[in-house]
């Protein structure tokens, strides 16, 4: 298991999230998401999605207003994706 594979494995996130991003994963494409999320692609893809996906998640456990499911699907399902393709 690389070390990319294994950030996806230690994520614990609520149920119907991980649902979520699993489905969206299905229809990833690299080309159109990676400059929507991360702005540029990178050779650190799923090290900038890791760091993207944990201020999402303390915006969430926090109950910020500024927390959007949509983003934390999107970001989940981005790092799925690669960490797949990182295996």
């Amino acid at each position: 298991m690389t070390q990319e594979s294994a950030v996806i494995v230690n994520i614990h996130r609520p149920k119907i999230l991980m649902q979520a991003a699993r489905m969206c994963a299905k229809g990833y494409r690299r080309e159109t998401m990676l400059p929507r999320l991360l702005g540029a692609s990178s050779a650190r893809v799923v090290e900038l999605l890791k760091v993207r996906e944990d201020d999402l998640e303390q915006e969430r456990q926090a109950r910020a207003g500024t927390y959007s499911a949509q983003a934390h699907v999107e970001v989940l399902s981005a790092l799925l994706a690669e960490s797949k393709k990182a295996a």
